[in-house]
Formats: C-alpha cells, sequence, structure tokens
C-alpha cells in the first residue's frame, strides 16, 4: 500500500469512528463505539476483498453472539478464572461454530467481563455499530471497488500481512491444540496474577485476548508474531493518546477520530501490522472513568503475552519460526 492510499484509508478509518463516536454519544449506548470496530474498519477498508469484508452476515452476527456469552457469564459469575476461562472458550466455540473469520469478535465477548456490562443492550449497541460497518464495506465494494490491475510479475503474487490476519483468522490452529491451549491457558494464569497485583482487569484488556490467539494458534501465519518489542510500544503509546484525549476532552468524535489516526501513524512508523493496537486507543472511550494507570496496565499484559509466546517458541520450536524479538 503506497502513502497515499494508506492515508486516504487511514482518513476514512478516523472518520467511520468519529461518525460512531458521535452516534453512541447521541444515543447515550456508549458500547456502539466497540474498541474492535477500529481494527475491523482499518482492515474491511484496505482489503475490500477479504474474508471480514466479503462476510458480512458473520461479521454482523459473530459479535453480538459472543457479546451476548460475554454479558451472560458477567451477570452470573464474579470476574476471575472460571469466568473468563469460560468466556474465551464459548468465545471460540462461537467463531468455530459458525466457521467465522471474525476473530475480534472475542473481545465482544470478554468486554463485560473487563467493563462490569450487565446490560443487555451491550450486544444490540454491537450489532449496530458492525451492522453499520457491515453495510458500509458492502456499498464500498459494489460502488468504489477499483479496476483490477494489470498483470504483473510481481503484483499481487504474494499475501500481505492484513491478507495473513484475515486468511489465519479463518483457518484452523496451526499447532497442536494441547500447545496452543496449554500455552493460552499459562497467559491467562499469568494475566490473572498481575488482575490481582493492579487491582484490575484491563491488564487483560480485551483485544489482547485477540493478540493471543492469533500469536499462540496461528503463529505461522501472525504478522505481529516475531515484533513483540515493537507491539508493546506501539500499543502502549496507543493507549497513552486514547486516555490522553479522552482525559482531556471527553468522549467527544474528533477525540476518537484523533485516536484512530496517532494508532495508526504509530503503526505505520513501526512497520507493524497490529490492527488490534486500535482497540487499545479506543478502549478508554467506554471506559467508564479512565485512568493513567490504563497503559501501564495494558503493557504489564502485553509483557506477559511476549515472555508466554517467547518461552513457548523456545519450548517447542517450530521449523521456520521466527524469534520473538522487537
Amino acid at each position: 500500500m503506497g502513502p497515499r492510499q494508506h492515508l486516504t484509508w487511514a482518513l476514512a478509518t478516523a472518520v467511520f469512528i468519529g461518525l460512531i463516536t458521535a452516534i453512541a454519544k447521541a444515543t447515550g449506548q456508549a458500547y456502539v463505539l466497540f474498541p474492535e470496530l477500529g481494527a475491523l474498519a482499518w482492515v474491511i477498508f484496505t482489503d475490500p476483498k477479504g474474508p471480514w469484508a466479503t462476510s458480512p452476515r458473520r461479521l454482523m452476527l459473530t459479535p453480538f453472539l459472543t457479546a451476548l456469552l460475554g454479558v451472560a457469564i458477567t451477570r452470573s459469575l464474579p470476574y476471575g478464572p472460571l469466568s473468563l476461562g469460560l468466556d474465551v472458550v464459548g468465545c471460540l466455540l462461537i467463531i468455530r461454530g459458525l466457521r467465522s473469520p471474525i476473530v475480534p469478535a472475542i473481545s465482544a465477548g470478554v468486554l463485560p467481563l473487563a467493563l462490569g456490562i450487565h446490560d443487555w443492550a451491550y450486544p444490540v449497541s454491537i450489532l449496530v455499530g458492525t451492522g453499520g460497518l457491515a453495510l458500509l464495506s458492502q456499498w464500498r465494494a459494489r460502488r468504489l471497488a477499483p479496476a483490477p490491475p494489470a498483470s504483473s510479475p510481481n503484483a499481487e503474487d504474494s499475501p500481505t500481512a492484513l491478507d495473513r490476519i484475515e486468511s489465519s483468522f479463518a483457518m484452523t490452529p496451526t499447532v497442536p491444540l494441547r500447545r496452543w491451549a496449554g500455552a493460552l491457558a499459562v497467559f491467562l494464569a499469568l494475566g490473572l496474577v498481575f488482575v490481582k497485583v493492579w487491582d484490575s482487569p484491563l491488564v487483560l484488556f480485551p483485544p489482547l485476548l485477540v493478540i493471543a490467539y492469533d500469536m499462540l494458534a496461528l503463529p505461522h501465519h501472525s504478522p505481529w508474531l516475531g515484533r513483540g518489542g515493537a507491539m508493546m510500544v506501539v500499543g502502549t503509546g496507543a493507549a497513552w493518546a486514547g486516555y490522553g484525549l479522552v482525559a482531556a476532552f471527553g468522549v467527544v468524535p474528533w477525540a476518537a477520530f484523533l485516536a484512530v489516526l496517532i494508532t495508526l501513524g504509530l503503526l505505520h512508523l513501526a512497520r507493524l501490522t497490529c490492527p488490534p493496537c486500535l482497540g487499545l486507543a479506543l478502549l478508554p472511550f467506554v471506559i467508564t472513568l479512565p485512568n493513567a494507570a490504563y497503559p501501564w496496565q495494558a503493557l504489564t499484559g502485553m509483557a506477559c503475552l511476549v515472555a508466554v509466546v517467547s518461552t513457548t517458541e523456545a519450548w517447542f520450536p517450530r521449523s521456520g519460526a521466527r524469534e520473538l524479538s522487537s
């Protein structure tokens, strides 16, 4: 993607999130601004023929169902190992049962636990936001899709990082179940220790579960595996940007607009493809009382994940595996 295209779709993503923020503010339904909408919008806008853009029904249905599950568990159980484990496993079963590529729906299911959401309006709010994105993606695919480029030896021959994200999410895990599920369990257990230390579930912020699944279950296709240091730097910067904008100006559309642009700018500067970092920037917009501990809590969670992934890669090396480094 050239610089001009990158800027165009960065602005389009920021405008979309700004409009969603305006709707959330006007209706009083804060969770219309589902934090993972930023990642979904960015990937769909930049890859209109990819699995996410061409699966509008599952784009709406998958997060809606995982959100229902998340609210049901939050209303029934306190935050802890049992509720978090049931939530994550339930979300993965929903995604697998629907044969859905929309793995960011994990975040929709975990958000109620992380923020203590008991309101059944939350899943409907999720549906409004994802439904708007689905309609917009279909309109763009039909009306604004560019003409197919002339074939050339180098054009479209190798998959982009965004292609790998979407296609890998549609795949079955590329490592044995015992390995990735065990590593995921170890990560959640370690994260829960630091949840106690910080006294905040935001150590295991919802987009981190999406990142963790990709790195642990789909390591052959994860574009951010091998970029742990960069991911922590960009993710922490995105968290500070989102928190700073909300603390200074409140939940307003132009602040969400800037949060998206800043995060995409950081990703571009780091040459990192990690759309879930957008969720880190947008999460403060749905936290009731965000505070300056949030970016450090997020950094702690990312460090736990990088440590578990590094250890897993060292103990169970794969052929052609990349060493996790910055």
